[in-house]
């Protein structure tokens, strides 16, 4: 437990540190934040038609960023297997990066699944035991159990990577590689979320494929009337 505890503080003391440029970008970046903070806090308070989500182009700007978060998290997979699967070591410096940068990704898709549920209070019906799951029936119980697997596959192999790099020790194999192995179906599975909701919302405009989105689409052409 020594050297866990000793792991965690390091990386807290590494992460404080930074320039002025660093202090100010995070800065930025809290500012963003709040301004998230409040305009989630008026959704909350005026309820899901402060979003215009029906609209498709304020709807698209919703399901776009999560589909392109969804596909940034895939990525980190075609980091983590040359490198640590195939031994390759010149991408093992990045390959940890990768995986952080899924991490974040998958909590930003899950806010994205939060925002659209529009009621997190009532998220305990999804927990097994307290309320009904309805797995895999419910397309919203399978987004939530493929992120939340994926994240905890991609959390596992980054800390475990930087636990044992921060002791100058390799990783061992009969520990990495099963993880690994398991996140690439994993990685497939959180890519049929994006597939059933394009799909299971055929008729919405600029959205009519799930491998080709926006399609092409054109205003249906009104006759003029007639005095």
């Amino acid at each position: 437990m020594r050297k866990i505890w000793e792991f965690f503080k390091g990386t807290l003391v590494l992460v404080a540190k930074g320039s002025k440029a660093y202090y100010s970008w995070l800065l930025f970046l809290l500012a963003l934040m709040t301004i998230g903070a409040f305009a989630y806090a008026y959704q909350l308070k005026a309820g899901l038609i402060a979003t215009a989500m029906r609209d498709q182009c304020s709807w698209g700007f919703y399901i776009s960023n999560f589909t392109f978060l969804v596909g940034v998290a895939a990525a980190a997979v075609l980091l983590v297997i040359p490198a640590y699967v195939y031994n390759w070591k010149p991408i093992k410096e990045i390959a940890i990066l990768g995986e952080m940068l899924a991490v974040s990704a998958m909590v930003m898709c899950l806010l994205f699944v939060t925002v659209d549920i529009g009621r997190p209070d009532r998220f305990w019906h999804l927990i097994p035991k307290i309320g009904i799951l309805n797995f895999p029936q419910s397309l919203l119980a399978w987004d939530v159990v493929v992120l939340n697997t994926y994240l905890f596959l991609n959390l596992m192999i980054a800390v475990y990577v930087l636990y044992q790099m921060y002791h100058r020790r390799e990783p061992n194999k009969a520990v990495f590689n099963p993880l690994i192995l398991f996140s690439i179906p994993a990685a497939v599975s959180i890519h049929t979320v994006t597939a059933f909701l394009y799909n299971g919302l055929a008729a919405r405009p600029f959205w009519n494929a799930s491998i080709l989105a926006p399609g092409s689409w054109r205003r249906p052409s009104v006759p003029a009337l007639r005095s």
